[in-house]
């Protein structure tokens, strides 16, 4: 199992919903595996419950994904925060590879503007303040995401073709 970590709009679900087509192997994003469970989007979950509930969630679905999927091969996509959570880690290394995604921030910040609404921890801030929240999320999830086993560059996730040539480098890395 190769789980998938990183900042927010880092790319994992990108990458590994592309993993997953080029090869056919089984892709989880972990976010969605919340949202089957909770029978709510990640959004409404954070509305309605708030950010401790969610993250209680995305610890059940981590333990669920790791339960069922161990010994297969499979590619997960973590929440930003999933690696921070006590034992979470620990539980990933001991299921499979971490790797953390790392992206250019300006591309990270050209995607999150993007995808704006869909990230409720980031929702509505302005560019100093989404850039100050990224500097503070780095700083508390690096102890986390220092234990990654590897780390690859995800900058290049926003054509068809750097999709592609992406894939093609992960693969050639971590999957053969």
């Amino acid at each position: 199992m190769i789980f998938l970590i990183g900042h927010a709009a880092c790319g994992k679900t990108t990458l590994g919903r592309a993993l997953h087509e080029r090869t056919g192997v089984r892709f989880v994003d972990l976010d969605q595996a919340v949202e089957r469970s909770a029978g709510m989007t990640v959004p409404e979950i954070f509305a309605t419950q708030g950010e401790t509930a969610f993250r209680a969630l995305e610890a059940e679905a981590l333990e669920h994904v790791c339960a069922l999927y161990a010994g297969h091969d499979a590619v997960v996509a973590c929440g930003g925060g999933t690696p921070c959570r006590p034992g979470a880690m620990d539980l990933m290394l001991r299921s499979g590879t971490v790797i953390r995604l790392s992206a250019d921030r300006d591309i990270t910040l050209r995607r999150l503007r993007e995808a704006e609404g869909q990230r409720p921890r980031l929702a509505g801030l302005s560019d100093a303040a989404l850039i100050a929240a990224l500097d503070a999320d780095a700083r508390d999830r690096e102890p986390s995401y220092s234990r990654a086993t590897a780390t690859f560059d995800s900058s290049r996730l926003d054509t068809e073709e750097q999709v592609n040539q992406t894939v093609t480098l992960f693969i050639n890395e971590f999957m053969q």
